[in-house]
């Protein structure tokens, strides 16, 4: 099986773009420049010049040659942060360094990658170092690379690159790193570079690096530093080793930033889900139930003098919540009083305290020995933690073994002995839990004779266990970030196309945890934790393993929300986990519950068609006036006045931003935990009404409802030289490109080598630039005659501003054309009916047929079951719920169904999935086909642009097959 990656996904580009456009203005042949800038460089004669040499040129390193000022990377960055819908900066906090922040499994490892290769492509920087925190992300890493090589190979063919992990044993690698002339990808834990010349090699003198260090080979290329889980590397150790690397810039990716600095992304795990680009997060809860449940007390320690135990036992929080906290106790003090929890009472007090033998004597439970433990039930509950992760990795294989899709079930264990026992390895593993595991598998296949038939093996050859081996023989409950844990990782970090593979029997893994940090898999679907949880990041550790959208047997990640689901197997109640959850995404200051002043930067602008946004500025103006009003609390929290349900609820907005209502109350909505955290009770699966495909009169419909059609696109060429050059006439001024350039020597000393700054100087480059093709280029971009381009060009009468600022008007003349272009292509596009089917039936009938389970809070019961094809009608906002509503009680509606995502039509800009397919009835017997669009708003303004114009080009081709299209809205239901 080989991965295989999409080169489109917008979320994506949208976070390579951020940083590609914080150098907006640098030339590409920066180092022609530098080269001519040099040539005039002045020396102080008092120097000692056989001692005085440039670093680069003595090294002879190619390097990446920023030749921005802060200035007006400071201007680009505001620029990048309001198009993200983020609060601008005034400074470059810190220097040159920008945060992307993205939720764990969205893919950040590919972005950061591929936007080394536009950095080189854009502006010829081909110096990348990549830190990371530990051994174990670090390998993940070089994994990653090696899987996207032949990705990027096509994507970039024109930049050969070489990746390798940096090691003090060959430093002299260095040197190849600093003087090819290709893209250069060097992987470093942060240990390699932390320290001095006594403890690191990289900051010792190599013979054969001509007696400087490896850093001075690395200072010299001025790479940009990508670091990876930079929360984990703020000390300032860290902080002063990545500063010796002297990096052109610092671009820092993570999903929880400890510390931000200049934020140009971000896509948090609300904005995750909402999208779809994470699986849905499930609990299924094991716990004691019952009133006459024991409260849980563990006997600790003992002490004499005073007389005193150490008991552990379940306490509430100042948050309301409960937790397992060790408490000092003295003879006959009220438990219930200690831990402030009720089920303490019913007077649970120590009669009796004993050293030797160590004891203590409970009421209501009696002789409570050193170690042990009552109300835990831990064996019984984490037996059916167990079977509950065994029975929900049966259903998913048999639900999606047809799909192709492997399933994998991740048990994080409490140590290592509790699965190895006695044993050395998987085979002779003789641990409660392996122990457990294998009897309740064999139990869970003999209850279903089907479950036999997909996994026949004995368990012990679909479960492994992954530790870290400290010496033969011997497993260490490791944490996965020194060199000893390289051997723990073999099958799952660096061959994990095999462990998804059908042919590898490995479906079921135990780990401590050397798999909670840097490592996850795609087809992780069951993670049950057999330890109490309660760090401040566990269980967003946890679910991380497992967050990213499976894959199928041929690479591609599927997002349908019935499949990426990640069931979490926990040992609390799910209200108790949703809370714990929400309050350590809080502690990392993701928004979960509550609303940022930034929420709403991201609305697009009426009638923009550049996707113009909101931005900070008004958003945290909306902000104002919803506190103000009573609807978020003085943190940002919903509160009880916001009831969208009631039949004239209003959030009464000041009347020029009346408009935005709509789109306010779903960000509201969609603020709560219980949005993407769901409890698995609450599933539920579709039953398809059978009945109503097999008729002829749907036959008929869907026969006409899913021809097919081709399009062909007519563009006036007068009118979109006309429009272009008007587009460009109205830009504003291109200012003169003047470089800076820092010379910088260095100065060899018995001590070692030292850079020294020497002078700045800057120059005007009119004249003397060597300007590009500008209309291959433009050719490139757009695709138009030569003709096309010299007369919009020409008509522009700006072209005295290439001369002197060739970037920046190229890109103005791109971007307007781009503009016009996407503009004409849509109102342009004619469409013709053809053979065939964009879906056929038979698809439709064996979509529907397959197990699909989706969660009631986004489920329509169906009163008029004759009039759809399920009972339940699947919705994606309040307003298509209103929608189903609406169409199930309207006596003229004969058929209703929510379109399935496979059914699409071919759009100029891209493939279209309608909402809504209806057939009505007017006077009696006239039969209507009809296609409806729920969207929050029925003024097509207001909707984004690349939506509007799907929606355009879709009234053209159900025009062409005679189907009646219209969008509707709650306000306006075109039916």
């Amino acid at each position: 099986m080989k991965f295989k990656f999409d080169a489109k996904q917008e979320y994506q580009l949208d976070a390579i773009a951020a940083t590609i456009d914080l150098f907006d203005g640098q030339p590409a042949d920066a180092d022609q420049l530098l080269t001519t800038l040099r040539s005039n460089r002045d020396f102080d004669d008092r120097e000692n010049l056989s001692l005085d040499m440039d670093l680069s040129v003595e090294i002879g390193a190619i390097g990446n040659n920023l030749l921005l000022t802060e200035e007006t990377i400071l201007e680009n960055l505001k620029v990048v942060q309001n198009r993200n819908g983020l609060q601008g900066s005034e400074t470059l906090k810190d220097g040159p360094q920008f945060d992307i922040e993205m939720e764990t499994g969205t893919g950040k490892t590919y972005v950061y990658l591929r936007t080394i290769f536009e950095l080189a492509q854009k502006y010829n920087f081909t110096k990348f170092i990549i830190l990371v925190p530990s051994v174990a992300i670090r390998e993940g890493v070089k994994t990653s690379i090696d899987l996207m090589r032949d990705h990027f190979r096509a994507l970039y063919p024109a930049h050969p690159f070489d990746a390798f992990v940096y090691s003090g044993k060959t430093p002299e690698e260095v040197q190849s790193f600093a003087t090819s002339t290709s893209v250069q990808i060097m992987i470093m834990t942060i240990d390699s570079i932390r320290g001095n010349a006594n403890t690191r090699i990289i900051h010792q003198t190599r013979d054969k690096l001509q007696g400087l260090r490896p850093v001075d080979y690395l200072r010299s290329t001025n790479p940009v530093v990508i670091m990876d889980e930079p929360q984990n590397m703020e000390s300032k150790l860290s902080q002063s080793a990545i500063k010796d690397l002297d990096p052109a810039c610092t671009l820092r990716y993570s999903a929880t930033h400890r510390k931000t600095r200049n934020v140009i992304y971000r896509l948090d795990p609300v904005d995750a889900h909402e999208h779809g680009l994470v699986k849905q997060i499930v609990v299924a809860e094991a716990t004691q139930q019952g009133g006459d449940a024991t409260p849980y007390i563990k006997l600790v320690d003992v002490k004499r003098d005073p007389w005193q135990a150490k008991l552990e036992l379940v306490c509430r929080k100042a948050d309301g919540s409960f937790t397992r906290q060790v408490k000092t106790v003295k003879q006959h003090q009220d438990l219930a009083r200690i831990t402030d929890n009720p089920a303490y009472e019913n007077n649970w007090r120590i009669n009796e305290i004993s050293l030797e033998p160590a004891f203590v004597e409970l009421t209501n439970h009696g002789v409570l020995n050193l170690g042990e433990e009552i109300g835990g039930s831990t064996e019984v509950v984490y037996r059916e933690m167990i079977r509950e992760t065994i029975r929900e990795h049966f259903r998913k294989e048999r639900f999606l073994r047809p799909k192709g899709i492997k399933v994998l079930s991740l048990f994080f264990v409490d140590k290592v002995a509790s699965y190895l026992g006695d044993g050395t390895n998987n085979e002779t593993a003789d641990g409660q839990f392996a122990v457990w595991f294998d009897e309740l598998f064999h139990e869970e296949r003999q209850r279903h004779p089907e479950y036999a038939e997909l996994l026949p093996q004995e368990p012990a050859e679909l479960r492994h266990a992954y530790f870290s081996q400290i010496k033969k023989g011997v497993f260490g409950d490791t944490t996965g970030a020194t060199s000893k844990d390289d051997d723990s990782y073999d099958l799952i970090m660096k061959d994990k196309a095999r462990l998804l593979s059908h042919d590898e029997p490995v479906r079921f893994i135990f780990s401590h945890s050397a798999l909670r940090e840097g490592w996850d898999n795609p087809n992780v679907f069951q993670i049950c934790t057999l330890r109490e949880m309660g760090g401040e990041t566990e269980r967003r550790q946890t679910i991380g393993r497992g967050l990213r959208l499976p894959v199928n047997q041929d690479g591609e990640r599927i997002a349908d929300p019935s499949v990426a689901q990640l069931t979490v197997v926990a040992n609390e109640s799910y209200q108790q986990f949703a809370k714990s959850l929400q309050q350590e995404y809080i502690k990392v200051g993701v928004a979960i519950g509550y609303v940022r002043r930034e929420e709403f930067a991201k609305i697009p602008r009426p009638d923009s068609d550049a996707g113009e946004v909101l931005g900070y500025v008004e958003s945290s103006l909306i902000w104002d006036q919803l506190h103000t009003k009573g609807f978020l609390d003085k943190d940002g929290r919903v509160t009880e006045r916001f009831r969208p349900e009631d039949e004239h609820f209003t959030l009464d907005l000041s009347e020029e931003i009346t408009w935005l209502e709509p789109f306010v109350t779903k960000i509201l909505q969609d603020s709560k935990i219980e949005t993407f955290v769901k409890q698995q009770r609450k599933r539920r699966t579709r039953k398809l009404n059978k009945q109503i495909y097999a008729s002829r009169e749907f036959e008929e419909f869907w026969e006409a409802i899913s021809q097919r059609t081709t399009y062909k696109v007519k563009v006036d060429r007068d009118d979109l030289i006309t429009k272009s050059i008007d587009t460009i006439k109205q830009a504003p001024d291109i200012e003169p490109l003047r470089v800076q350039v820092t010379r910088a020597n260095l100065k060899v000393v018995r001590g070692g080598a030292h850079g020294e700054e020497l002078g700045t100087r800057s120059a005007d480059l009119r004249g003397g630039y060597q300007l590009p093709n500008i209309i291959n280029e433009l050719q490139d971009a757009t695709s138009l005659t030569r003709q096309t381009i010299i007369d919009i060009l020409v008509g522009s009468g700006r072209l005295d501003e290439f001369l002197s600022n060739p970037h920046d008007f190229l890109k103005l003349v791109k971007d307007s054309v781009e503009g016009e272009l996407a503009d004409i292509l849509v109102k342009g596009v004619q469409y013709e009916a053809i053979g065939g089917s964009v879906y056929t039936l038979r698809e439709l009938q064996k979509d529907g047929e397959q197990e699909k389970q989706h969660f009631i809070d986004h489920l329509y019961k169906v009163k008029n079951q004759q009039k759809s094809d399920f009972d339940y009608v699947l919705y994606d906002s309040d307003n298509e719920r209103k929608f189903a509503e609406l169409l199930d009680s309207r006596e003229d509606i004969k058929l209703f169904m929510k379109l399935p995502a496979s059914f699409k039509i071919d759009t100029p800009v891209g493939p279209y999935n309608p909402d809504w397919a209806i057939v009505k009835y007017e006077d009696g017997d006239e039969r209507i086909y009809m296609i409806r669009e729920t969207k929050s708003t029925a003024d097509p303004r207001l909707l984004r642009p690349n939506e509007r114009a799907k929606i355009i080009s879709a009234q053209g081709h159900f025009e062409a097959i005679g189907i009646n299209y219209a969008k509707s809205s709650p306000e306006r239901p075109e039916i």
